[in-house]
C-alpha cells in the first residue's frame, strides 16, 4: 500500500502532460523522456525534457502497477514549483531534503544541492531499505531538467 494514490500533486493534470505510448514498462512517479519513436522512455540523466509517469487510471491500474510496454501512458511535465508524487529509494526524508535521480528512472537523496537536485521533498518520511516509496516533491528553479527543456 502506498501512501499516495496518485502522482499528481498539484491538480494540473489537464494542461500539463503528454500522452504517448511507452517503449518499456514504466512505474508511476519515474522519470520518463520521449525517443526517436515519439514514446516515452525510461529517463537516465537529467537533460532534455522530463516527464513523470503518472498512474494509468484509464486502464484500471493503481499507482502501484507499471504502465504496459506498448501501452498508453500519461507524462507530467516536470517544471518549476510543480509538486509530484516521485517512486523514491530507501531514505530518511525530510522537508526539504534535495532530491535527485536515482537508477530505473526513481528517485533519492542528493547529497548536496547541486544541478543535479531535481527539486525537494515537501514530506518527513523513512522509506524502509528494501522497499520504494512515493514522496512529495516541488520541482526546483534551474535544473538541468529545466534548463534542456
Amino acid at each position: 500500500m502506498s501512501r499516495y494514490r496518485r502522482v499528481n500533486i498539484d491538480g494540473k493534470s489537464l494542461y500539463k502532460t503528454e500522452t504517448r505510448l511507452t517503449a518499456a514498462a514504466l512505474l508511476p512517479g519515474t522519470a520518463a523522456t520521449i525517443n526517436g519513436d515519439d514514446q516515452f522512455a525510461q529517463a537516465t540523466a537529467l537533460t532534455g525534457r522530463l516527464y513523470i509517469i503518472d498512474c494509468a487510471y484509464h486502464q484500471g491500474l493503481g499507482i502501484r502497477d507499471a504502465v504496459p510496454a506498448g501501452d498508453s501512458a500519461v507524462g507530467n511535465y516536470v517544471e518549476e514549483g510543480r509538486e509530484l508524487a516521485l517512486l523514491c529509494a530507501p531514505g530518511a526524508y525530510k522537508k526539504d531534503s534535495p532530491i535527485k535521480l536515482g537508477t530505473a528512472g526513481q528517485f533519492t537523496l542528493a547529497t548536496d544541492d547541486t544541478d543535479s537536485v531535481i527539486g525537494y521533498s515537501q514530506d518527513e518520511f523513512t522509506i524502509a531499505d528494501s522497499t520504494t516509496d512515493f514522496i512529495r516533491v516541488r520541482m526546483r528553479v534551474g535544473t538541468a531538467a529545466a534548463a534542456g527543456a
